[in-house]
């Protein structure tokens, strides 16, 4: 089990990292106490503003929870046990807290790997921030007191071994040559074929397309894209023998073409691979991520169409109700001024009666008292419509500050895409049409706001 905590600020940017679907298969909120907001990005801007009335400077203390994949999956029973041991042991009891699970798939097996995130404000009910020290030794300890109550193991060892584990927990324990043995197998092969062709066809044969550097005569380009001078992968031999027996480097091709070669021959591998009925073949690092690839991209589309879809329904439900509200109201202060003229003309005057009203003034009297209870009743009426235009402006600004998070959440996982794209050497592709993508969101964004 492995925790990793520290203090922080951010409200929006701590959100859009806890909300990304497009680097995590599931994303989904457990808890969210102490909180008025219905949603993290809100919530977290809540607990900001409190911290802004205090001299504290970091307002959350993030965590996240990471269970040891060799070993069995904790319950939902042990997963709140957990984050409640934590929590009492940093000193931040009863805090407002957020919990969030993300589940993600191994790049070795595919299998899904279940972690959480715990977020705490620091910030008391008497504004004062929770004191955090030495919080590396406590989450320490926490993680020997947990593995044992919950009868899992945990492993210690010199820095080589963790990192070893570590790789191995990530799906990142790859069968690749190692440097000594790509420079005995290139050597022995530069020895066995001494004819050009033959060379580059074994070299092939052997997962390296030859190919004309820029700085060096000849490089070779190995399965996952790396580039590696041919004269420093041949024991004994310099650039100047390499020259003489390859002769002419116009005949080889350029580094861009050899890797869009490799690619185009593990893509191939791979679709094999997966064609197969019951062969199980080890994928390349590169056939990996390219899958990754593939599948984060096909889940940012379905979530763009989605969120694009709730944003335009929740604008124009808002217009439409936002109208309605303004009718009724409109409607009832028709009906109330209404009534009010009925009652007062229910029993005009008549005849001897009204001339003498009008002869002692009376009439003129009445009409300035109809009209100061006009003005009177007036008066209240336009504070209503004031109140309610100022609440559908609000709700206005709150939409457009999620369109806004939207439109960032969208950016930040564009960009989770183009790291991805860019190991692959996909990035100059991707760079174009992320541009043309962002330019189109930003005039969706701005179509169903208007």
């Amino acid at each position: 089990m492995i925790l990793k905590g520290s203090q922080r600020r951010g409200a929006v940017d701590l959100a859009l990292h806890l909300s990304n679907e497009i680097d995590n298969e599931k994303v989904y909120v457990a808890e969210m106490r102490s909180m008025a907001a219905d949603n993290l990005y809100d919530g977290f801007r809540e607990w900001e503003l409190i911290c802004d009335q205090t001299n504290a400077t970091k307002s959350f203390y993030s965590l996240s929870i990471n269970p040891d994949p060799n070993q069995r999956g904790l319950s939902d029973q042990e997963w709140l046990h957990a984050i409640n041991h934590i929590e009492k042991r940093l000193g931040l009891n009863d805090q407002p807290r957020a919990i969030i699970f993300h589940e993600k798939a191994g790049e070795s097996n595919g299998e899904i790997r279940k972690h959480v995130h715990v977020v705490w404000s620091r910030i008391t009910p008497e504004l004062k921030a929770v004191h955090l020290g030495n919080d590396h030794y406590k989450l320490k300890a926490c993680a020997k007191e947990l593995v044992k109550e919950f009868g899992l193991e945990l492993a210690y060892g010199n820095a080589k071994e963790k990192a070893y584990d570590h790789a191995k927990s990530h799906g990142q324990n790859r069968n690749l040559d190692t440097t000594k043995a790509r420079k005995q197998t290139i050597t022995k092969l530069w020895h066995e074929h001494g004819d050009k062709q033959a060379f580059i066809t074994a070299m092939t044969n052997a997962g390296y397309v030859v190919a004309q550097g820029q700085r060096r005569a000849f490089v070779i380009i190995d399965q996952d894209g790396q580039v590696h001078a041919l004269a420093r992968q041949i024991y004994g031999e310099n650039t100047k023998a390499i020259k003489a027996r390859l002769g002419n480097i116009e005949s080889c091709p350029s580094v861009d073409e050899a890797k869009t070669q490799q690619r185009i021959i593990k893509s191939s591998l791979s679709s094999k691979c997966l064609s197969g009925s019951n062969q199980k073949t080890d994928l390349t690092r590169e056939q990996k991520l390219f899958q990754k690839l593939r599948r984060m991209a096909r889940r940012a589309d379905k979530l763009n169409i989605k969120r694009r879809r709730a944003l335009k329904h929740e604008a124009t439900s808002m217009a439409l109700r936002q109208k309605q509200e303004l009718d009724r109201l409109a409607q009832a202060q028709r009906t109330e001024t209404t009534e009010i003229m009925k009652n007062r003309n229910a029993k005009p005057p008549h005849g001897i009666i009204k001339q003498l009203r009008n002869i002692f003034g009376f009439e003129m009297v009445l009409r300035w008292k109809h009209h100061l209870e006009d003005q009177r009743r007036g008066k209240p009426h336009n504070e209503k419509q004031c109140d309610l235009k100022d609440m559908h402006k609000l709700e206005q600004a709150r939409l457009e500050r999620k369109t806004t998070i939207m439109q960032q959440q969208e950016r930040r996982e564009v960009r989770s895409i183009k790291r991805l794209a860019t190991k692959l050497g996909y990035e100059k592709v991707v760079a174009e049409k992320i541009k043309k993508q962002l330019r189109h969101k930003t005039k969706m964004h701005q179509l169903v706001l208007t």
